[in-house]
């Protein structure tokens, strides 16, 4: 089963009897289950998956390496089987749930609870080739997203398009291609709201002589994929090719840099001093990336402070970017897997500049 005997290990080392992992993430990554209500707990001996009943027979149809419990009264039922444990120490993902919950759940419990920030991090931080299969899946679904996408805005430039009809169409397209949701809201910016790297998509129209920034993702069993690309409508200025293709250079210079074993700052500060090169440093305003799997934001953070060593077999995105306040902005996103001599880049859509006009 997927590191659940790692997972064990760790457990027994923290002084643990068992875990209780409560978040749809973690739960998702390691029973490979979605619901809205479930725990799994895992002790040395046991792995026991709790959800309710409108998930009970299907969970134990499909979850053969676990005990599948169903969970009636709701906390306190979860506590009466936690009780029935007999565990000193449990541990809990204290970053994963509410205070409320925290202290709902202490009341009478007979184990001592102790927690944890980050629990299956090391773990969920280096992929399986089976799970960058389907982030590659993923990624290939958003690419035909985007293919698809621009005849459609090209053919319907003049017909008033807005900001939210794109980001509908994007979500009908990720439909199409057999994706089960965005893997988070669309950002559709037009003009000098490019200039905004995380842009809220409005009911404002689609600007001719103007850049057309779109990123968005989605889901594909359980796992996400992330896509940025600016173009431009109409015939773009001097300024913006020239910030298109410093942002481009940065994006290919950080990539070429991507191997299992450096410090991951290496790979912001060889995107940063491109653009610094050019005069732009104070306009790239956020990391260069960010790890991507189940969701959309992961370890490892891809920024200039991370001194870490890049593990091969994680997942990221490179995005670097220039956002000029008042004029407009470029960004430039892809899907990489760091292998042991160089980066596997997954996204297979282009960077060269595309123009509608």
């Amino acid at each position: 089963m997927l590191k659940i005997k790692q997972i064990k290990q760790k457990i027994e080392k923290e002084g643990l009897d068992a875990f209780l992992f409560s978040s749809y993430s973690n739960v998702f990554y390691l029973s490979k289950f979605s619901s809205s209500n479930a725990y799994i707990i895992l002790t040395q001996k046991d792995n026991y998956f709790l959800t309710d009943a409108r998930y009970y027979e299907n969970a134990k149809e499909k979850l053969k390496e676990f005990t599948v419990v169903e969970l009636k009264n709701g906390l306190k039922g979860l506590k009466q089987f936690i009780n029935d444990l007999n565990l000193k120490k449990l541990g809990f993902e204290k970053d994963k749930v509410t205070l409320s919950f925290y202290e709902k759940l202490k009341e009478g419990l007979n184990s001592e609870l102790l927690g944890f920030e980050g629990f299956l991090n090391e773990f969920r931080l280096v992929k399986t080739e089976e799970e960058i299969e389907i982030i590659n899946q993923a990624v290939l679904k958003i690419d035909n997203v985007y293919k698809n996408l621009i005849p459609w805005i090209r053919e319907n430039l003049k017909k008033g398009l807005t900001e939210l009809s794109i980001r509908r169409k994007v979500v009908d397209l990720i439909f199409q291609e057999g994706g089960t949701s965005e893997s988070f809201t669309t950002i559709v910016a037009s003009g000098k709201h490019t200039a905004i790297p995380h842009w809220e998509t409005s009911n404002e129209p689609i600007l001719m002589q103007a850049p057309l920034l779109i990123d968005m993702g989605l889901k594909y069993e359980g796992y996400c994929s992330d896509f940025t690309r600016t173009l431009y409508i109409g015939t773009p200025d001097k300024k913006f090719i020239e910030i298109y293709n410093i942002v481009k250079e940065a994006h290919l210079t950080a990539t070429e840099k991507v191997k299992a074993g450096i410090p991951i700052k290496e790979i912001d500060l060889a995107a940063r001093q491109v653009i610094e090169k050019y005069g732009y440093g104070e306009y790239f305003t956020h990391s260069t990336g960010h790890g991507i799997g189940i969701d959309i934001h992961e370890e490892p953070r891809i920024y200039k402070d991370n001194e870490d060593i890049l593990q091969e077999n994680t997942v990221f995105t490179i995005e670097p970017g220039i956002y000029i306040p008042g004029y407009g902005g470029v960004r430039l996103e892809n899907i990489v897997v760091a292998r042991k001599e160089k980066a596997q880049v997954l996204t297979q859509t282009s960077l060269e500049l595309l123009i509608l006009e």
